[in-house]
């Protein structure tokens, strides 16, 4: 079902950005030909642009929530398919908070039922961050405001222990209840925090900044493989063999319901960033500085 669901993703993702892109693949197709460039690498790039369009499209896009707190300002998606998710997860992101006022700035908060409305709650600014109703309290996750930071949140059943990390190091973790799984079925909120199913929304607690990059993965990463996240900066992408265990991308998010003073603004990121490393720089300098894809 997993992997339905991804070549599903793929497959729209080619059907909607393929034919405002056809002048760009077909030049850089006849770059392929070229004895200039080694063929391996542009195997990889033809594989990048034509399999995974719509994360192409979408690189260089970040949510922007209104600095004016409200509790209008937010964005849903109801009933995330998270089955696959229920013994294993990390939840990574760039985050860049704005000084609201407010104490806390909840910018991701996923709630099954009124018994479980902080299943996952994260928290941009204030110390605590929620899991399974359980809190972990600590400074050191506390992101600096104006300030872009790499969030990473990973668990898995089979250690019981939840990591936080931020800027690729690890600065917190708690032990969770043996035996406790994810619960699927819920609502996912960026923005807010969620009191009751899909609402109870407190202006005290509404996320101001913004978001980018964000992704759901059904597998807990390394600490290795967050450092390298990091490392790769807020205009990389993720390495392709975490591209199976992706549950949710950041184009999902980008188009999934927004409500009030949020925003999709585009940001300081080339879409061509995604493929430095697999081409030459000539080239990649050539593309960035010339072809932009639709929006």
């Amino acid at each position: 079902k997993r992997y339905k669901q991804w070549y599903q993703r793929r497959v729209r993702g080619i059907r909607f950005s393929i034919v405002s892109t056809i002048p760009v693949y077909l030049q850089t197709l006849s770059f392929i030909f070229s004895p200039r460039f080694h063929t391996m690498k542009m195997m990889l790039l033809a594989t990048v642009l034509l399999i995974f369009p719509s994360t192409v499209s979408s690189l260089g896009e970040m949510l922007r929530f209104s600095s004016t707190p409200s509790t209008s300002n937010y964005v849903i998606l109801d009933n995330p398919d998270f089955e696959s998710m229920e013994t294993s997860f990390s939840i990574c992101s760039w985050v860049r908070p704005r000084n609201n006022g407010n104490s806390d700035g909840i910018w991701f908060s996923y709630q099954v039922s009124s018994s479980d409305d902080n299943e996952i709650t994260l928290n941009a600014v204030g110390s605590w961050n929620k899991l399974f109703n359980d809190n972990l309290a600590s400074s050191a996750t506390i992101l600096k405001y104006d300030v872009w930071s790499h969030y990473c949140d990973t668990w898995d059943l089979s250690s019981t222990t939840r990591r936080v990390y931020v800027n690729g190091e690890e600065v917190a973790n708690k032990a969770t209840t043996s035996g406790r799984k994810l619960k699927s079925g819920g609502v996912l909120v960026l923005g807010q925090d969620q009191d009751s199913r899909g609402g109870g929304f407190s202006a005290a607690q509404a996320f101001s900044g913004d978001l980018y990059n964000l992704v759901v993965l059904d597998k807990k990463l390394s600490s290795e493989e967050v450092s390298n996240l990091y490392k790769g900066g807020r205009c990389g992408g993720l390495a392709l063999d975490m591209m199976e265990n992706v549950v949710l991308e950041w184009s999902d998010f980008l188009d999934a319901k927004r409500n009030g003073d949020v925003k999709v603004e585009r940001g300081t990121c080339s879409q061509w960033e995604l493929v430095r490393g697999l081409i030459d720089e000539d080239l990649l300098e050539h593309l960035m500085g010339h072809h932009q894809f639709d929006q």
